[in-house]
């Protein structure tokens, strides 16, 4: 047993005089910077099998415990930051009388929890002050994107025995992402609530759905930019088949069908770009989530600025919309593109290039505005709402009738296509390879997805 527990304590240190506290060596010094401290009194609990490291299994020993619950309060500061907290068990009559060596094996759980409401009502939560009201926020992201999921669905079921373009199955798929990443984000909240500690995998998951989606999102602004979906005569040549950007855009005029000729040929198709391009886009995505979660593993991080990864993020943005920019204005300049569809074309560029550069935008204002404590829930506001806009405007995009603009008159997404280029899935060695076609559509069954 603890022998004297007279000046045995728990003291608490602020961030602020923890430099000092440091450079102290003696006990009675560094309790001076102490911002509070409680008494630790023990109490005899029983007799039970010694556990420790060599140690028989027949070995028992007595048990002592302690508890102390307390409720510690910010100290004041004339700007507002984050700010940490040190605890320190100490015993300073150990300087006086050297007893060491009597001083018995303990071990100490210590678990902070946020006390939210006044003195009267107060309550203890695991949650962190920094992510009141993101569970709303997740709860509506979660509801919407399941509602565009299945608004889609509908629209592919009903093409079962007849056609649907791939793009529709794309934004679907980044919409269930959306969707999934928010309620695994919302299992995670629910078990830290619980443990303090939640759920590793369910945020590892959210965090890869989220990335999913923004690079899904991004491969397809990058392809409608670049004139994937309109008719050959409207997308022209724009600055030249062989000019520098022209061969550029090669790489996303396709995506699905890239992907496909790279896969079935294993790499050894002469005409790879556009499946190096998508994959690449997809691949960058999910590491920069992988490499920001060895920053932060409580909570999503995936946008943060404060981290390496989050501002390679941003900048990688500025470069898609960079890019972006310049494939709608090839599309623009090149072929016979109508007025109406040059009216179209220029809102189109706008709306993907906010996309593209609003999130750095943002993230840059809200870390250079707002105090720390502020940032998480506000970044995590300005995210949800331009993915929300941007899965809302490629669901308008791809389902709306021909009199909803005129890209929806000329896009090939909405229209029936027959013949015999098709590409069954049944027989694909052919996909692909050097000199050959790359496929038009994909076969399941009697339903075709189009790839045009």
């Amino acid at each position: 047993m603890y022998e004297n527990e007279q000046e045995l304590r728990l003291r608490v240190y602020t961030d602020d005089d923890w430099p000092q506290v440091r450079k102290k060596t003696l006990c009675s010094e560094k309790i001076e910077f102490a911002q509070t401290s409680f008494p630790i009194v023990f109490d005899y609990k029983g007799m039970e099998r010694d556990d420790r490291p060599g140690k028989k299994k027949t070995d028992r020993v007595e048990i002592y415990t302690a508890r102390v619950q307390r409720i510690i309060n910010m100290p004041r500061a004339r700007t507002v930051r984050n700010r940490y907290f040190y605890f320190i068990v100490d015993d300073c009559s150990l300087e006086r009388s050297f007893r060491d060596s009597k001083i018995p094996d303990m071990f100490y759980k210590i678990q902070v929890m946020n006390g939210r409401g006044g003195k009267m009502d107060m309550t203890f939560e695991h949650l962190p002050a920094d992510e009141e009201g993101i569970g709303f926020l997740l709860l509506l992201n979660l509801l919407l994107s399941g509602a565009l999921t299945l608004l889609l669905f509908y629209r592919l079921a009903s093409s079962i025995g007849g056609d649907v373009h791939v793009a529709v199955v794309i934004v679907m798929a980044a919409c269930a992402c959306n969707g999934l990443s928010a309620l695994c984000e919302l299992v995670h909240r629910q078990s830290f609530s619980s443990n303090g500690v939640g759920s590793f995998s369910a945020d590892c998951l959210s965090s890869h759905f989220e990335a999913l989606s923004d690079s899904m999102v991004s491969l397809i602004l990058l392809s409608i930019g670049a004139g994937w979906t309109l008719p050959a005569d409207v997308v022209g040549g724009g600055l030249g088949k062989d000019a520098v950007v022209g061969k550029l855009f090669q790489g996303v005029k396709n995506p699905a069908g890239s992907l496909l000729d790279l896969i079935s040929s294993r790499g050894g198709s002469g005409d790879i770009k556009g499946g190096l391009v998508a994959f690449a886009i997809i691949a960058v995505h999910a590491g920069l989530a992988q490499w920001g979660r060895t920053f932060d593993d409580d909570f999503d991080t995936y946008h943060a600025l404060e981290h390496p990864p989050g501002r390679a993020l941003m900048m990688l943005r500025f470069a898609l919309g960079l890019v972006f920019v310049t494939g709608v204005g090839t599309v623009r300049s090149g072929g016979r593109c109508p007025p109406s569809l040059m009216s179209f074309l220029t809102r189109f560029a706008l709306v993907g290039l906010s996309y593209f550069a609003s999130l750095p935008g943002v993230s840059m204002f809200i870390g250079s505005a707002l105090p720390y404590h502020l940032r998480h829930q506000a970044l995590h506001w300005g995210a949800s709402m331009v993915q929300a806009c941007s899965l809302l405007s490629l669901t308008w995009l791809f389902i709306g009738n021909e009199n909803s603009s005129a890209y929806h008159r000329l896009s090939k997404v909405g229209k029936s296509k027959e013949g015999d280029m098709t590409a069954d899935l049944s027989s694909q060695a052919n996909i692909g390879s050097a000199g050959s076609a790359r496929p038009t559509m994909w076969r399941f069954g009697k339903t075709k997805i189009r790839l045009d």
